[in-house]
């Protein structure tokens, strides 16, 4: 396998691990790791942060995002007392020069190897499957020939609560630390989140931090400034310096969470010291949680369980293609970052959210369905109950609190009934629209078909007097965000999108027998449809939207912003344009969108605000939505030319937004190579080619989606699988296996070198001429597809 090697690091020859070589990345290099509820994120130089359920109402430390310095964390200071020397194995804060220095990130863990001066030092970070904590279990190897007395001795700062760095001074008085059974631990008298029946903050955290070892804790330190020296810095706190510590917990201080351990290690000898942190509900539950993870064999047990869990999550699609980058991708990153990262964490390095956006996780939740559909279906069921009754939802909402943003964008409401469609596609389960759920704003419950009948009815109120889907605040694109706030805007994407979840379940209503419904819906898209078809050309392709006073944007008539993706790719993915025009709609893609890095969101970027489109034209030209790569919308012309079976253009959309790729020039795209970036930066950037915003986008869920079901051609169907590839023409065989209604489908692809368009299939040894494979009653299913 090609390992993908820079001078920065290299994949595992499993795939499994993303090995680091050089401390220095161009960016920090991060891991998310989280079991559901709680996470982590760690760079390469130990920076990061921890939570619980909300990596922002429900942090453990506090952290600055700092893509420069990054110098916010949980450090461990290393001091040989026998010579003073003080050092960070991970090199952060120190950075006293270390040697030997790896760092492995692989699925749910980090390990960190470094040595200094004699003393090797092996850590392993993870979060085990089913408790809210993090072992961090140091391995020290003395070789420097003599006995060694070593101190280690923890760092961070606690936060318990949100981030309220505003004003910091406030926060930091209600913060209280103990230590007491050789725990060190802290909790706070306010949560700063909108609950409680007695005015603004004014409820307790209920919740406490904690830091311990299974070693003896010599010393310990609460108060930031004793650790570090008035005007001192963590590079040399005075603490250690001294070696002195007060050993006086307080509820006045700048709370740290510093404990030291002391080590004696005979000469080529070896001694673990684990370190416990978590969040709890009640202080008396740290000694039982930790106690199950005391001792070597069990923290190797709690370890393998991390692993053997993500071995299951991604063991159900597996593909084997000619391109290296793209069975890592698919087989295991992909997957990796949209459940850890998205999913469960909803947070990152770049962007620390914590709540759950109504179509973000949404989306992010396709990636489930070859995995494990009950999962999509539980997130289906999450975001029904945060929509109203009149079909509206909330934009985002946040757990703990389960408060969110009532908006006026207008795409939100339809990913409901997108994903349902999916989920059904999938499983051919039509009992999901008999399930109920209650609305966010009453108890009173309804089926999860009215919830999207709701839904629909709500978009159909809001249209033009043209007949054409008005854009509100914005509909998937945030940044159009004041295009349409007078509810006149249009947007030609919604309208290609309402047509598409319009058309698509009135099928599905005809096949429940509501005929009725089934035949409205359809009548409502031919009339979008012949609105669409009045209206949206513009006379080389679709132009975007209009603003509330008619005026025409990303359209050949603007000076800037002349050419908008999305309405291309969806004129051929909902299908509601003429081919003669699809074709000609992603023709332009190709002339004016395509370009070094994937395609283009929109051409040319904007270069001078513009208060009636939104903040979007904020942005720096060429960056993000405006006139970037933006790796959401880019997997989408994948698809779009995939079903025009453009088999070239297809896979070099793919190849153009693929990390991997474009991590192999690394001072250039500077982002994680292992996982998708939100952006990259357009040709109207000086810094084209830069990637970022990695972990924290839906690209993951979409890139491995179009991947497998539009390029190597194995997508679900109600009736079975359907067999219908876009692959390169030089490829000569590829192999895709995955899980089907619970059964294994392994589907060898023998390629013919001309369209590679299907010619035979063989179906467990019977041959067919149909590209669908219908459901198989084997366990194990072998076919073979032979392509022309």
């Amino acid at each position: 396998m090609n390992n993908f090697k820079t001078k920065y690091g290299f994949f595992s020859d499993d795939g499994n691990e993303y090995i680091i070589t050089d401390i220095q990345t161009p960016k920090p290099w991060v891991n998310v790791i989280s079991n559901g509820d709680y996470g982590l994120v760690i760079s390469q130089t130990g920076g990061g942060f921890s939570w619980k359920t909300h990596s922002e109402l429900n942090r453990l430390n506090r952290w600055h995002q700092d893509l420069i310095q990054d110098n916010w964390g949980k450090y461990f200071y290393f001091r040989n007392n026998n010579t003073g020397e003080i050092w960070n194995p991970l090199w952060m804060p120190v950075k006293t020069d270390i040697t030997n220095y790896e760092c492995r990130y692989g699925f749910g863990y980090a390990v960190f190897k470094s040595s200094f001066k004699g003393i090797d030092v092996t850590l392993r970070v993870f979060v085990p499957v089913n408790d809210n904590l993090e072992i961090w279990n140091f391995s020290v190897e003395n070789k420097t020939g003599k006995k060694l007395n070593l101190s280690i001795i923890s760092y961070f700062e606690w936060c318990l609560g949100t981030s309220s760095d505003f004003h910091r001074e406030f926060h930091k008085a209600f913060i209280e630390t103990h230590f007491e059974d050789n725990i060190l631990s802290g909790t706070k008298r306010l949560w700063e989140i909108p609950l409680g029946d007695r005015g603004h903050w004014n409820i307790e955290y209920g919740h406490f931090g904690f830091i311990t070892s299974d070693q003896n804790i010599s010393e310990f330190e609460v108060d930031k400034e004793k650790f570090i020296g008035q005007y001192g810095d963590l590079k040399n706190p005075q603490a250690i310096r001294e070696n002195k510590y007060s050993n006086k917990t307080s509820r006045w201080l700048d709370p740290v969470g510093v404990v030291r351990v002391d080590l004696e290690i005979n000469s080529s000898a070896k001694q673990d010291a684990n370190f416990y942190l978590g969040i709890v509900d009640h202080k008396k539950d740290i000694r039982e949680l930790i106690n199950k993870y005391i001792g070597k064999e069990a923290i190797d047990y709690a370890l393998d369980e991390v692993k053997e869990n993500w071995k299951n999550i991604l063991g159900t699609l597996e593909i084997n293609t000619p391109d290296d980058a793209m069975n890592l991708l698919v087989n295991k990153w992909l997957r990796y970052q949209a459940i850890s990262g998205r999913l469960w964490a909803r947070t990152a390095y770049y962007q620390q959210s914590g709540a759950f956006g109504f179509r973000d996780q949404l989306q992010d939740s396709l990636v489930y369905l070859p995995i494990n559909p009950e999962r999509t279906k539980q997130q289906i069921k999450l975001h029904a109950r945060h929509q109203f009754e009149d079909g509206t939802v909330l934009h985002w909402w946040h757990p703990i609190s389960d408060t969110g943003l009532e908006t006026k964008m207008t795409d939100d409401l339809l990913w409901l009934p997108f994903l349902i469609l999916e989920y059904i596609k999938e499983t051919s389960d039509y009992s999901i629209l008999d399930e109920t759920e209650h609305y966010y704003n009453s108890k009173k419950t309804d089926s999860l078909l009215n919830h999207c009948i709701a839904s629909i009815e709500k978009v159909l109120t809001r249209l033009s007097t043209r007949g054409l889907a008005l854009i509100g605040a914005g509909d998937w694109n945030d940044g159009l965000s004041a295009v349409g706030l007078n509810m006149k805007g249009e947007s030609i994407w919604l309208t290609q999108f309402l047509y598409y979840i319009l058309s698509n379940f009135a099928d599905l209503l005809q096949d429940i027998d509501k005929e009725d419904l089934s035949e409205k819906y359809n009548q409502k898209a031919a009339e979008l449809q012949e609105a669409f078809n009045k209206y949206a050309w513009d006379g080389e392709y679709y132009f975007g939207a209009t603003k509330d006073s008619g005026e025409k944007i990303l359209s050949s008539e603007c000076e800037e912003g002349k050419v908008y993706l999305n309405t291309q790719t969806w004129s051929v993915i909902s299908e509601i344009a003429p081919k003669e025009n699809q074709l000609k709609a992603m023709d332009a893609v190709e002339k004016y969108l395509l370009k070094d890095f994937g395609t283009l969101l929109l051409h040319p970027a904007y270069s001078k605000p513009d208060k009636f489109i939104g903040y979007l034209t904020r942005y720096a030209p060429g960056r993000r939505e405006n006139g970037g790569t933006y790796t959401h919308a880019a997997t989408w012309s994948v698809w779009a030319y995939s079903i025009l079976k453009e088999n070239d253009l297809a896979y070099t959309c793919y190849k153009k937004i693929s990390p991997i790729d474009n991590g192999m020039n690394p001072d250039k795209y500077v982002a994680e190579p292992y996982v998708t970036p939100g952006n990259i930066e357009g040709p109207d950037s000086p810094l084209y080619g830069m990637a970022g915003w990695t972990w924290y986008t839906g690209s993951a869920a979409w890139l491995q989606k179009v991947v497998v079901e539009r390029i190597l051609g194995v997508r679900a169907v109600n009736q079975g699988l359907l067999i219908d590839p876009c692959v390169p023409k030089d490829w000569k065989e590829y192999s895709v296996r995955r899980m089907f209604r619970l059964n294994n489908y392994n589907i060898k692809f023998i390629c013919g070198g001309s369209s590679n368009r299907v010619d035979k299939i063989i179906v467990n040894g019977k041959e067919q001429k149909s590209n669908l494979i219908e459901p198989q009653c084997e366990s194990e299913n072998e076919i073979i597809v032979y392509l022309k």
